[in-house]
């Protein structure tokens, strides 16, 4: 049985550069500050029915 060498070829050159760290959070940062007000509200004040299906999860475990 031979015995074959077998690789994936990159070729650096063909490479973007990296985006800063800060480029590229944007967008999900940006997702988060929209949404951070509703998961504020939620997180503080579940309502009735949210409470309602976690204990009914809970009793059937």
């Amino acid at each position: 049985m031979r015995m074959t060498k077998t690789f994936t070829q990159t070729n650096f050159k063909n490479l973007s550069k990296p985006e800063s760290l800060e480029q590229s959070n944007m967008p999900d940062q940006n997702f988060y500050e929209v949404i951070k007000p509703q998961l504020n509200k939620l997180y503080r004040n579940p309502s009735d029915e949210t409470i309602a299906k976690i204990l009914n999860h809970a009793k059937k475990r």
